[in-house]
């Protein structure tokens, strides 16, 4: 004979019937821990998808050299000029480009903002285009003859300048004019999209424009065609460790920022769903206490069962059924909230201009629906073996 034949789960269904109200109350916390764990882990889930896609777009063959060993150390740190020449001059490089960085003054027809500019060595942007972080679609490139002239990014007169900044029109960056000679197509990429709302101009007049000294904050290298990336990356280290004296510095390959970037998704995820795990127990709770006082409101009906020939495991099955029923129903429900609710963060952020596809996979669903079960049914465990527990003489004389 089965452990639990198809009578029981009959049975456990038309009881739960009677009770509508309360099993939906019951399983509002299995709804709300459900659906927040599902859409945590799929939106978790795009955004890694995102990442790695990101990262692929820029290729294989691009390195990042950035200032300091660890997370404190890059606060005092430094990258020069010089070390640019250091790595191009590595075998296997095919060029390097150091990027600097620094919050400008910008005047456009009277409006004034403190905007992001980016800096770089103008013959270096055209190559930053080639590996897909800089493609420019209107008007050209910088030139090293170039003075006084920038590119901005695809959105930066809608968004930074809230105004509509076009090819040849004028803006002052620390009281110098200076002329918008080409615009950027939106990036996609994260390393890209940083241009997306900044102006791009020469490094020495970004360092003037600033008033400070500046240094780079990033070095992007590309290796050449074919180079072993791990090989390359050693020989770079090894070059800028003799000429620093000290490693005050990291060479990363993408696929190494890409796994950074995926592990701080995850470790925030699961903080935040071990936040919504509460909800899950307060859930699981909740059944509990529906089904201890059902056995209390059933004592008669348990010792009739008894009495007329119930067995003991035929009881226990009955009221675990229940609750398993129970934390299922609350799982169905939460699994297409969560779903739902997820695929509502993927279509903001699309409009946001963040690629994010929601990712809810098959064994997501199933791992929501067989752990809302199996927390409703561990929660009916005790008020099962209680019921199972009551004398059929005893049970038959309660009121």
């Amino acid at each position: 004979m089965a452990l639990i034949d198809i009578e029981v789960f009959k049975f456990a269904f038309n009881n739960l019937r009677r009770m509508q109200l309360r099993s939906l109350l019951t399983i509002l916390g299995i709804v709300i821990g459900i659906a927040a764990i599902v859409a945590l882990i799929s939106v978790g889930e795009g955004l890694n998808q995102s990442v790695a896609d990101q990262f692929a777009q820029l290729g294989t063959d691009t390195i990042m050299v950035l200032p300091g060993s660890g997370i404190f150390e890059s606060i005092v740190a430094k990258l020069s000029e010089e070390d640019v020449k250091t790595i191009e001059n590595v075998r296997g490089v095919d060029f390097a480009a150091a990027l600097y960085l620094a919050t400008v003054q910008v005047e456009f027809e009277g409006e004034k903002q403190s905007i992001v500019a980016i800096g770089i060595d103008p013959e270096k942007i055209g190559k930053l285009g080639f590996i897909g972080i800089a493609n420019v679609e209107e008007g050209r490139i910088l030139t090293k003859h170039d003075a006084g002239a920038v590119i901005i990014g695809s959105n930066f007169g809608e968004k930074a300048m809230k105004k509509d900044i076009g090819l040849r029109q004028n803006l002052e960056i620390g009281g110098k004019k200076f002329r918008v000679v080409g615009i950027l197509e939106e990036a996609q990429n994260q390393f890209g999209a940083m241009f997306n709302t900044a102006i791009a101009m020469n490094s020495d007049e970004l360092k003037e424009a600033s008033g400070t000294e500046l240094t780079p904050f990033r070095i992007i290298v590309e290796a050449l065609p074919g180079e072993n990336l791990d090989d390359l990356k050693q020989r770079i280290s090894d070059e800028l460790e003799r000429k620093h004296g000290k490693k005050d510095f990291q060479v990363m390959g993408l696929e190494q920022i890409a796994a950074i970037a995926e592990s701080v998704i995850g470790l925030i995820s699961l903080v935040l769903i071990g936040i919504a795990a509460i909800s899950l127990l307060v859930g699981g709770i909740g059944i509990m206490n529906t089904m201890l006082m059902a056995v209390m409101e059933r004592t008669t009906e348990i010792g009739a069962m008894k009495a007329i020939g119930a067995t003991t495991h035929k009881i226990l099955s009955i009221f675990i059924v229940e609750s398993g029923m129970i934390g299922l129903g609350g799982g169905i429900i939460g699994l297409l909230l969560g779903i739902g609710a997820a695929n509502v963060l993927s279509i903001i952020a699309e409009l946001s201009g963040i690629p994010l596809k929601a990712v809810a996979s098959p064994w997501l669903i199933i791992g929501a629906l067989a752990f809302s079960m199996a927390v409703g049914m561990i929660a009916g465990v005790y008020p099962a073996k209680r019921a199972a527990s009551i004398d059929p003489v005893e049970a038959l004389r309660y009121e």
